[in-house]
């Protein structure tokens, strides 16, 4: 039986977490969808070049480099990063010569669920597969999606691309010639779609949910300031007397002030580019910086309502209450009383959200990551390149004190011949 290894390099974050979940259901998968007799094998490395790379073609050559180190058949690339056609969202990128793919993680949109990446990788090592191996005359490839749409024997492949991705479109692009690396791409249409997908997929690349920890300091604040405010009867007055909209007009106007205020005091707003692509991933950065803290922030808030709702039914008298609304408090009454405090509360803290640990909050902005990421691999390659220069010397001045020591037996067997010679 054949045996065929797939590797698997995913950026670090997220879709490493993919991968390991997905590592050992995806060979059982790949076996259950291949007719011929194969044992197939499925092994992954994470490489921050995966996640922090400009260019799709690095992807590609790292991946090949992998592939010969670790002797894979067949290498598929996950990567967090946005990948763009002209203006559509591209999905995944393929080299069938040198079996290699690449799927963009962000282009599943918010929900990029294992499931679904396992189905996609599956589609792309039958392209793979089939583009190496088979006998075209009997392969139909998906011509709306990827993978094989049919091949002429008792075996029928027909999940598509196109189920992963319901609201959706595929539209296959082959390359007469290598683009950026790959012969075969998949972009995601309509536009409109594809860019709704990959702020949604960013923002949830993010992980929003993960900053509320490092909020410590504005819900201290937040409390504090709300509390203090709950002393006085105003507020009371105040939410028995406002209407709905103006409830809610306040709301926005304390969340809208506090993700203003975390870009503002954490410098997370990406400057202007002159080159056109980096000026489109800067568009689609800040988008997502403002999601991911939009989402990071409706949490926050959330919280303090259920704190501040616990404190209002717990310190706040209903008769009291009552008299000051000039009829019995009821259930309302105290959610409104809450709403009010909340967002006075969020307004103020809003102010203590320059205090926060500023490395938390910049993760949140992908483009910091990234930032971070090529960072990091500059000042590995850096650390390398002065390891292999002190290697090159090293190994230099060992040459020179052989040379010399073979120079100095010379001229010693030199003189001993010399003496013989005289005689």
């Amino acid at each position: 039986m054949e045996q065929i290894t797939l590797g698997i390099i995913p950026a670090p974050g997220l879709p490493a977490e993919i991968s390991n979940k997905i590592q050992k259901v995806l060979s059982e998968k790949l076996q259950q969808e291949f007719p011929e007799k194969v044992d197939w094998k499925v092994e992954y490395q994470t490489d921050r070049i995966t996640g922090s790379a400009d260019r799709i073609k690095k992807i590609m050559d790292q991946a090949k480099h992998f592939q010969q180190i670790y002797d894979w058949d067949y290498v598929i690339s996950l990567t967090d990063l946005p990948v763009f056609h002209e203006k559509s969202i591209v999905l995944s990128d393929i080299d069938t010569e040198e079996k290699l793919g690449l799927i963009s993680l962000p282009a599943f949109g918010i929900m990029p669920t294992a499931k679904r990446i396992k189905s996609a990788m599956v589609h792309i090592v039958q392209e793979l597969y089939y583009q190496n191996h088979g006998d075209f005359n009997k392969i139909q490839f998906a011509s709306k999606g990827i993978g094989v749409e049919e091949v002429t024997s008792k075996d029928n492949f027909s999940k598509k691309i196109p189920k992963t991705f319901r609201m959706s479109k595929i539209k296959r692009i082959s390359f007469d010639e290598k683009y950026e690396g790959v012969d075969i791409r998949f972009v995601i249409q309509p536009k409109f779609n594809g860019k709704f997908k990959i702020v949604s997929g960013l923002t949830f690349a993010n992980q929003p949910w993960t900053i509320m920890p490092s909020f410590r300091k504005v819900i201290g604040l937040a409390f504090a300031t709300g509390s203090y405010m709950l002393i006085f009867n105003t507020l009371w007055q105040l939410s028995g007397v406002y209407e709905f909209s103006r409830f809610l007009s306040i709301m926005f106007l304390a969340l809208l002030s506090m993700v203003a205020w975390l870009i503002f005091a954490h410098s997370l707003w990406e400057k202007k580019e002159t080159n056109k692509s980096a000026e489109r991933l800067r568009l689609v950065y800040n988008t997502t910086t403002i999601t991911t803290l939009a989402v990071a922030v409706v949490t926050f808030y959330l919280f303090i309502f259920i704190l501040f709702l616990f404190a209002v039914v717990v310190f706040v008298p209903s008769d009291t209450f009552g008299k000051e609304l000039g009829h019995s408090a009821g259930v309302v009454d105290y959610l409104k009383l809450a709403w009010l405090v909340s967002s006075a509360a969020t307004l103020a803290g809003s102010v203590g959200a320059g205090l926060e640990n500023e490395d938390a909050v910049k993760k949140s902005a992908y483009g910091y990551r990234q930032y971070t990421r090529s960072k990091e691999l500059e000042e590995e390659e850096k650390r390398n390149k002065e390891k292999r220069s002190k290697e090159d010397a090293a190994n230099s001045k060992e040459n020179d004190e052989k040379d010399k020591e073979e120079a100095m037996k010379e001229q010693e067997s030199e003189e001993k011949e010399e003496p013989n010679s005289n005689k």
